[in-house]
């Protein structure tokens, strides 16, 4: 059998170079005697990078000859000048074997094998790859052999190795037990060349959990002890403040807070709230400014500060701040406790008559009055649309007597317990609300009656009760159940016994319908019986907030019951992870009628998951 053959001249030298076009003849006659036949001679380089195209030109190609002599390549009596030539590439080969599945846990290395001795003690190698054959031959002129018989010594010698080895050998390679490779503690998590792709992947999966650990670590730790600790700073410092007597220039001993200190830091401070015994002690803020699509210190300090924490505030629909017949505060719900955390305390879809009977009261100061406040009921509410109609515990104000007695009746046939509280018409309550979460976006509301004129704080806790049936948002007997109590109104109610919490006269005047959220300002007049009326027809208004991805505010508007809302301009972010992009597809508005809106509602947007590449 013939095979073709190529033969590389290593530039090493000009003299080698001559040498080796003067002497090309004579060799390609005597190769061919050996069934070996010159088919290209090429002059290359003696460089690692030049010698890596020429081995993965010969290895790869099924058209390039059988046989690959490179002479004049090797200049040492070791293998230090064919491992600085030739090992690199051999290694890039064997990194891209596949074992069998007898050799799957075992490293494939190409034969190398030495053609001893061929003058002087100079050395060549011989290998296979591919099929292919490969002589690594010395300097001639070290030798001191003629090039030509150089040549065929080698490829004598070397046809004896190959045979040799071809029973053991027949791909050209060995399998050898993989060398685990010490590294250290960092070094073991990043991919190297080396890797198999098995344990490359498991260290990139490593990578990401790590990155992902590293960030829910960071951002706990921000959550829980870093912004819980600023915030009990600037607690503590406002807390000094209000307390410390020692600079009032009233001297006032009898009033709780240092007011005239208060004011200096912020005039927008306008009361302090104090539940014994829990975290809930703090300044109470309102901006002029708010409205349904802006709250001030809903994320800032009474610094006026971002903050994460936020501040107690008075909602803008208490129009008449301390004064307005239903003062409405809102705080966050934190997870290390602060704010309004302390109002999950008093039950979830339960009350809990023991938290209750520790905290039945309320301390509510302003710059006029210290006060305090007897809790009347305690209940859980709903903000999204599909979980049911929306009861507006937020009415600041009220357009009659019967109105105001029909929202305390709302308010009290919700609560989780029965607190043993009266109220008439002629009472202020105060209104506490916070995030919660036994539904999505759920609200805990606690609601509390202003002492009266002469009235001591105790409550006669121990006839406190659990309400044994309250009620919820539809979507708690959607999910759990049950049939929901019948809400007639309160005159209905009282009429009928229902009710042992009223002290009043019982003359309501006015219409008890909830006139929820009105237009700003309307006109209002007396009929011929002295009830309230508008002059003006109601204009029922619904809050449509359309929200983020996290459920935080994106856009918020009023609509008037019957109009149309406008999508918002602009596209909301869903942030990238680790394996996908996402893109903002538009709003969830199945099943809404945005065309005629008749309740409120929150939007959601879509997203698209696109795979990272």
């Amino acid at each position: 059998m013939m095979y073709n053959c190529e033969i590389y001249s290593v530039q090493k030298s000009t003299a080698d170079a001559e040498l080796f076009n003067e002497s090309i003849d004579n060799i390609a006659a005597m190769l061919y005697k050996k069934d070996i036949r010159v088919v290209f001679n090429t002059d290359i380089k003696a460089d690692s990078k030049a010698i890596k195209n020429a081995l993965n030109k010969s290895a790869k190609s099924d058209n390039a000859p059988d046989y690959n002599i490179f002479v004049n390549a090797l200049d040492t009596t070791n293998a230090s000048s064919f491992k600085d030539l030739f090992v690199s590439y051999i290694k890039s080969v064997e990194e891209t074997i596949i074992p069998d599945e007898e050799n799957k846990d075992k490293s494939a290395k190409i034969r190398i094998s030495t053609i001893p001795d061929l003058g002087n003690g100079y050395p060549g190698f011989c290998f296979r790859i591919y099929e292919k054959k490969f002589l690594v031959l010395p300097v001639c002129s070290l030798t001191d052999c003629e090039l030509s018989q150089l040549v065929s010594d080698a490829v004598t010698k070397a046809e004896n190795i190959f045979e040799k080895n071809l029973s053991d050998t027949p791909d050209g390679f060995v399998y050898t037990e993989k060398k685990v490779k010490k590294e250290g503690f960092i070094s073991s998590f990043i991919p190297h060349k080396y890797d198999s792709p098995n344990t490359k992947l498991k260290k990139w999966i490593t990578i990401f959990a790590l990155i992902a650990f590293l960030v829910a670590a960071g951002y706990l730790l921000n959550e829980y002890v870093i912004q819980p600790y600023l915030n009990s700073q600037i607690t503590a410092e406002i807390h000094d403040i209000a307390y410390d007597k020692s600079g009032d220039e009233n001297k006032d001993k009898k009033r709780m807070q240092n007011w005239d200190a208060l004011k200096k830091i912020n005039k927008e401070i306008v009361a302090w709230i104090t539940l014994d015994g829990t975290k809930i002690d703090y300044p109470v803020l309102e901006h002029k400014g708010d409205n349904a699509d802006s709250q001030y210190y809903l994320w800032r300090s009474y610094k006026k500060e971002t903050n994460g924490h936020g501040s107690v505030f008075i909602d803008y629909r208490s129009k008449k701040s301390v004064k307005s017949r239903n003062i409405v505060t809102h705080a966050h719900n934190m997870p290390d406790g602060s704010m309004y955390h302390a109002l999950l305390n008093y039950g979830d879809l339960k009350g809990n008559l023991d938290y209750y009977k520790k905290h039945p009261v309320i301390t509510f100061n302003t710059p006029e009055e210290d006060s305090q406040y007897k809790i009347i009921s305690i209940f859980k509410t709903n903000t999204r649309y599909d979980h049911g109609e929306f009861f507006n515990y937020m009415q600041g104000s009220f357009l009659s007597d019967a109105e105001f007695m029909n929202f305390v009746y709302n308010v009290r046939m919700r609560s989780l317990i029965n607190c043993p509280v009266m109220i008439n018409e002629d009472d202020q309550i105060l209104t506490l609300s916070t995030c919660s979460y036994e539904f999505n976006n759920w609200r805990t509301v606690v609601v509390a009656r202003k002492l009266r004129e002469g009235e001591k704080p105790d409550v006669n806790i121990e006839i406190a009760t659990l309400n044994s049936n309250p009620v919820f948002p539809d979507v708690y007997y959607r999910s759990r159940g049950g049939t929901r109590p019948e809400v007639l109104t309160f005159k209905k109610a009282y009429s009928k016994g229902l009710i042992n919490w009223y002290d009043g006269s019982g003359k309501l005047e006015g219409s008890e319908i909830l006139t929820a959220t009105i237009a700003a300002n309307p006109t209002v007049a007396t009929d011929e019986s002295g009830q309230v009326i508008a002059t003006e027809p109601v204009l029922y208004t619904y809050e449509v907030q359309f929200v983020n991805w996290d459920g935080t505010e994106y856009y918020t508007t009023n609509v008037v019951e019957g109009d149309s809302v406008t999508i918002p301009p602009g596209t909301p972010k869903l942030p990238s992870d680790a394996y996908y992009d996402y893109t903002f597809t538009g709003w969830q508005t199945d099943g809404l009628d945005l065309n005629n809106v008749t309740m409120s509602m929150t939007i959601y947007p879509d997203f698209k998951a696109t795979l990272k590449k």
